[in-house]
């Protein structure tokens, strides 16, 4: 094994770091051609805007698609924001996945789901369905992940989901 001074450590430290400034000094100013380029921040959209393009927001199947895909990737992540998109008091949050309490229950799930299974939810895309009346349903089979594996039992048949206030809700 070689001996290292650690003066000589200290000294090859010193002189990196002595030689990062005069480095990047080269590369700019205000006489280098890219010096005049402007960066700017783009603004960021209007609320009206991000309420518009949120998922569950469009009408018809599309925006119920759209509701549940957002539901249960975010239920994977056991981010409870997604209880937007369940309906208060309806069977869905009464149900054994919430238990009455949707912020909690989405909190448990990628605990209780195995490792395979949390990743198909992560990678869900939802087609399919239909609305009939009032209501969008979404059968179980409409679902598909790009990797991972779940069945019927990891989720349920089928998801019914109504409109509230603009959005698209799971309410069985």
């Amino acid at each position: 094994m070689a001996y290292r001074s650690p003066e000589r450590g200290g000294a090859l430290l010193t002189g990196a770091l002595l030689t990062v400034p005069f480095l990047m000094a080269g590369c700019g100013g205000d006489d280098h051609p890219k010096a005049e380029t402007v960066f700017t921040v783009p603004s960021s959209p209007t609320p009206s805007a991000a309420v518009e393009t949120a998922p569950g927001t469009q009408p018809g199947i599309e925006g119920a698609r759209a509701a549940l895909r957002a539901f249960l990737r975010g239920q994977a992540a056991g981010d409870p924001a997604v209880c937007r998109y369940v309906a208060e008091g309806g069977a869905f949050v009464k149900g054994p996945a919430l238990r009455g309490d949707c912020p909690q229950g989405v909190r448990n799930t990628p605990h209780l789901v195995r490792p395979m299974e949390r990743q198909a939810l992560r990678t869900v895309e939802v087609g399919g369905g239909r609305i009939v009346g009032e209501e969008a349903l979404i059968p179980f089979s409409s679902l598909r992940w790009t990797s991972g594996s779940m069945t019927v039992s990891t989720l349920q048949a089928e998801y019914t989901l109504q409109r509230e206030n603009g959005n698209w809700q799971i309410v069985r």
